[in-house]
């Protein structure tokens, strides 16, 4: 992208974010100052601000859904499910706010109510929104403690262990944060028995089963996406993390 090529490397949703927040915070301002003090104008701003917010909702949609599929793997995270319930929201109350408010006679507390709901929609799309990046949900670069690195580790096989640091902060922190499991509690990559050897781990990343057999919600993760060698560095990585994923 021409942006990546500027410096500009980090995602463009969280950025994005500040403008329809803004603006549906400002639309639901301006209302509540028309009013107040009585300016027919200002009704008609709040309307106006209401478009842009509606407008900038779906390029910032859009971006998040890039970011998710990026960074989650289009996991359905329980943030993530509850920002795309309340991104519905954001649209469906701002299309009836601009509709309502196309009318020669406004009515005062309906309109209140939408652009009130509007507000708490999307201050709770930037709760979760934090939530994903700062409660536990990113998908952010373990540290590797020396001593588990050490004392777990297959002989020979240390070097490894940073690049599959790597492909799990990239791949599998965000659903398995500290070797559990935020999908499936009851099923924590730390006690998983696919872990008894690299050719069992190996398998489940390419098509993961639930231990009944049936589909399970973890993508598959393909030789041209994760190679064989990958894998391998892989599985010896989350090996010497049990011992203080414990």
């Amino acid at each position: 992208m021409l942006i990546a090529k500027a410096g500009f490397t980090d995602p463009l949703h969280a950025p994005l974010t500040h403008f329809p927040i803004a603006l549906v915070i400002g639309a639901f301002l301006f209302f509540l100052a028309a009013v107040l003090f009585g300016k027919k104008n200002l009704e008609v701003t709040a309307r106006h601000v209401s478009i842009l917010a509606f407008l900038f909702v779906f390029p910032t949609i859009l971006f998040g859904v890039f970011d998710w599929l990026h960074f989650f793997k289009g996991a359905l995270l329980p943030p993530i499910k509850y920002k795309m319930i309340l991104a519905s929201a954001v649209i469906v109350l701002l299309a009836v706010g601009i509709i309502m408010g196309s009318e020669l006679k406004v009515r005062t507390t309906p309109m209140m109510v939408v652009y009130a709901l509007a507000v708490v929609s999307v201050v709770g799309l930037g709760w979760f929104g934090g939530k994903l990046v700062y409660g536990g949900w990113s998908p952010a670069p373990e540290a590797v403690p020396a001593a588990a690195k050490a004392a777990t580790a297959p002989s020979g096989t240390t070097q490894a262990a940073p690049a599959g640091q790597r492909l799990f902060a990239a791949n599998c922190s965000a659903c398995h944060p500290n070797g559990g499991n935020v999908i499936v509690a009851e099923l924590p990559l730390k006690k998983s028995r696919t872990l008894a050897s690299a050719a069992a781990f190996t398998a489940f990343v390419r098509s993961p089963k639930m231990p009944n057999g049936s589909e399970s919600q973890m993508p598959p993760f393909p030789e041209d996406q994760i190679s064989a060698k990958q894998t391998g560095e892989l599985y010896t990585y989350i090996q010497s993390m049990l011992a203080a994923w414990k």
